[in-house]
């Protein structure tokens, strides 16, 4: 068991260490609302560990941001905002106060 979760630990750290998102245009795939907007995502690195993104949501809602999101591992976060990383090129929004969210992918 304990062997078990070392290797969990190092995996989530190697994640952590290695992911990398690309910089562009996401579109909502899959959204509990059809009003929410693409997103122009700009990673911010600290050495190889993504620290920050900023964000510009674009489309139907003209031009709003970009804000900033600090992060920690593969969550950026504000407290009204969530972003969770699945991978380089998908991610996960949530707006926490009005309850919408949706999986992002990178046109």
């Amino acid at each position: 068991m304990k062997t078990l979760l070392l290797s969990i630990f190092f995996i989530n750290i190697t994640y952590a260490t290695s992911l990398k998102p690309a910089r562009g245009l996401y579109e909502c795939l899959k959204g509990n609302d059809e009003s929410i907007c693409d997103q122009i995502l700009k990673p911010i690195f600290s050495g190889d560990k993504l620290s920050a993104i900023t964000v510009e949501y674009v489309g139907w809602c003209g031009s709003m941001g970009p804000y900033t999101y600090s992060c920690e591992s593969s969550i950026c976060e504000n407290d009204g905002l969530k972003f969770e990383f699945r991978d380089s090129t998908h991610y996960r929004w949530e707006n926490k106060q009005y309850g919408f969210q949706c999986e992002f992918a990178k046109k």
